[in-house]
């Protein structure tokens, strides 16, 4: 059956998004934005989860949205959790690391289980980011080290062991948030090293894992050096991961609402992610009117493109 124009875009536009939702069950408005905008996934957070038991009800009963492919979370370990504390609950990377690669591994393969037994099939983690102080990085012990060749090894045995669990690993935050200062989440950081030193350090675990790890995470930094735009709606910095580093797998943008962002509206961001190159949007809030808004300002873009 063809679709007429009009659903055909609405379903294209939300191919693009990863939306969230505000509580621990579906509201009546919540499921009718979600047959409105056909995301491609959804990502859950801490005011979603009452119990491991409540998280995967709450999963069952989005099945009626048939687009849905990603049912994702941020459960790094350490500060950085959704889930209860338990058993399976990870410490920090930085913890993980100085555990060994077999203890790191077997504690990993515990999460990526539970993960896969909620119905989770995507986890907004490892973070491959250097750790470059813990007094002066917004990053610290989120990280596995300050040295790239270790972060990668351990990176290696994260996204193996979700794998094996039937978990996708996303790795971030690309390009690098090790240099910085500032937290995305309240204004846009500057990354304070050159590209040269940048490419020697900060990106070599997404050049040695670009043919493992199936998606990127994009993070809003600025290095005026490589772009006027944030890395994650940034075309030049598209262009160095998938030609540069090699990657061929889907990338996306950090929240799309982060303050970090608020010199746009809701259309500049929409347009910018388009003209990225990023391949999936995420809009975290949980706020349908903030879902509904750019979904409409896709379906626009998708319009004129017609």
């Amino acid at each position: 059956m063809i679709l007429p124009k009009l659903e055909r875009l609405k379903k294209l536009a939300g191919s693009r998004l990863i939306v969230s939702l505000s509580g621990t069950s579906l509201s009546k408005s919540e499921i009718s934005m979600l047959r409105e905008v056909s995301p491609c996934g959804i990502i859950y957070f801490k005011r979603n989860v009452e119990s491991c038991e409540s998280l995967q009800s709450l999963i069952k009963s989005t099945k009626f949205c048939e687009s849905i492919e990603f049912h994702s979370i941020d459960e790094e370990g350490g500060r950085v959790r959704r889930l209860p504390k338990d058993g399976y609950s990870l410490p920090s990377m930085k913890e993980l690391a100085a555990s060994g690669k077999e203890t790191a591994a077997e504690k990993i393969g515990i999460l990526a289980k539970k993960l896969n037994e909620i119905g989770i099939n995507m986890n907004m983690a490892p973070n491959v980011d250097l750790r470059s102080g813990e007094d002066n990085s917004i990053v610290g012990d989120r990280s596995f080290s300050e040295d790239p060749e270790t972060v990668t090894e351990f990176a290696e045995i994260y996204i193996r062991k979700m794998q094996e669990a039937g978990v996708f690993p996303v790795i971030k935050h690309f390009p690098g948030h090790g240099t910085t200062v500032t937290d995305s989440h309240s204004e846009l950081p500057l990354i304070t090293k050159p590209f040269s030193e940048l490419s020697k350090e900060d990106l070599v675990p997404y050049s040695r894992l670009a043919n493992q790890a199936g998606f990127v995470m994009k993070a809003h930094l600025l290095l005026p050096e490589i772009s006027p735009l944030p890395a994650s709606v940034s075309p030049e910095w598209d262009r160095i991961l998938r030609k540069n580093l090699g990657f061929t797998g889907i990338s996306m943008t950090d929240d799309i609402e982060m303050h970090a962002l608020d010199v746009f509206s809701a259309k500049e961001k929409t347009e910018l992610f388009f003209a990225s190159g990023t391949d999936k949007l995420l809009i975290c809030s949980g706020k349908e009117e903030a879902i509904l808004e750019m979904h409409e300002a896709a379906v626009k873009f998708y319009e004129k493109q017609e």
